[in-house]
């Protein structure tokens, strides 16, 4: 009974911390977060050394994909239902279930499900590690402490060993520029650390477009800004094992309707990485979603869509999928009550224009946000760009019927 109550005491203290913040979006977590002992098991540095040949002989699979297919993996229905289905075509699973605090403690757990499932499919898991809510100050405070660094360093490679993980993917975003030094030391210890017990360490980084921080592309059309300042890309190529380009949100939540990642840049932010990053060691990351702006007036608000619901929003809407030329990239646009309303897509045709790019550049791969999000028609753009399979050039997610058209001026 004491027993009991200690526990209850310390899970209730826990639940109580100011700093617990649950999100959705973008940075929904697997689950909700498991309380980590007070410091780092000491025993970590001690027997993590030896990988085991299962994990040796995954390490060996990974490697050697060509091209790596890494998805990414929130907790949800959807997801959990496509991940046996899919399992064979992914070469990584990126379940986004782990989080660092300030004092370098890594929170988190791999939902059971999905672990058991992995387990059973053979498919190795590299996990994300995220500044929660994308927190600055969170991500600044570790990033300055040497201590709080080598202690989540400590954390990450107690965790992967206990867990069977290939490794984990930094993602760590919304960093204050004068933390690129930082950011750098940071991932160059924790590839060490991990590659010594003969694991994976990988990094999801942001688009930039030139040298300087506030730079511009060749064309002059894009800005590198202050998201993808923080990230040294051939520093951060030489010290993981690759990078992931998250090349998506060209427009989102805060700005005016546009693609989500439009052709042009996406090719201009992949050709500045290439000046940087070994082709093989770079994936491009390619959106399985879109975003719908809903305009009345004054206000603006947007939401995601999925596959899914980018078909039921055109079903709805009674009109016809127009297609971008310049950005390779579906949209609509109609008016209700609500005000009027524009939707930036993915599609079958869309997608597989970005990774006919991994083909030609001869990238290691590809990384798709996120599973469970997709539909066949995202199967079928992977199969024609690397297997030769014939692709529909119709999209799933819409009506046969397509115009070519542009939206008005100033929407991108």
């Amino acid at each position: 009974m004491e027993a009991s109550k200690r526990v209850l005491s310390v899970a209730l203290a826990w639940l109580n911390r100011p700093n617990l913040v649950f999100l959705a979006g973008a940075c929904l977590l697997c689950s909700l977060p498991t309380p980590s002992p007070a410091a780092p098991p000491e025993a970590a540095a001690k027997t993590v050394a030896r990988p085991d040949p299962t994990l040796s002989a995954a390490r060996r699979r990974v490697l050697a994909a060509r091209p790596l297919r890494l998805v990414y993996y929130v907790d949800d229905p959807r997801a959990l239902e496509s991940l046996p289905a899919r399992a064979s075509e992914i070469t990584l699973l990126a379940p986004q279930c782990f989080w660092v605090d300030a004092e370098g403690v890594v929170h988190g757990a791999i939902p059971a499900p999905v672990a058991e499932l992995a387990r059973r499919l053979r498919l190795p898991l590299m996990p994300l590690v995220i500044n929660r809510g994308f927190d600055r100050g969170v991500a600044t405070a570790l990033l300055r402490n040497s201590k709080a660094q080598e202690r989540a360093i400590t954390y990450l490679a107690y965790l992967a060993k206990r867990d069977g993980m290939l490794g984990f993917q930094i993602n760590l975003e919304n960093l204050d520029p004068a933390d690129k030094k930082n950011f750098t030391r940071f991932v160059q210890r924790a590839a060490a650390r991990l590659r010594r017990a003969g694991r994976l360490l990988s990094v999801a980084v942001v688009p930039r477009f030139s040298d300087t921080d506030n730079g511009r592309s060749p064309s002059g059309k894009y800005a590198t800004g202050e998201w993808g300042a923080p990230y040294d890309y051939r520093a951060l190529g030489t010290a993981a094992d690759f990078l992931v380009l998250m090349a998506y949100d060209q427009h989102g939540k805060a700005t005016a309707p546009g693609p989500i990642a439009g052709y042009a840049w996406v090719k201009e932010a992949l050709e500045y990485a290439l000046r940087q990053i070994p082709r093989g060691k770079l994936l491009l990351g390619v959106p399985l979603y879109g975003r719908e702006w809903t305009e009345d007036g004054q206000n603006i608000s947007s939401r995601s869509l999925s596959f899914q619901d980018a078909k039921a929003l055109v079903t709805r809407a009674g009109t016809e999928v127009q297609w971008d030329s310049e950005w390779r990239s579906p949209w609509v646009r109609f008016r209700n009550g609500a005000g009027q309303h524009t939707a930036w897509l993915e599609d079958e045709r869309s997608l597989q224009e970005k990774l006919r790019l991994v083909r030609q550049r001869r990238l290691r791969g590809f990384a798709a946000w996120r599973l469970g999000f997709e539909d066949e028609g995202f199967w079928r753009a992977v199969a024609s760009v690397f297997k030769g399979g014939k692709t529909d050039s119709t999209s799933p997610a819409a009506p046969a019927r397509r115009r070519t058209a542009k939206p008005s001026k100033g929407r991108h």
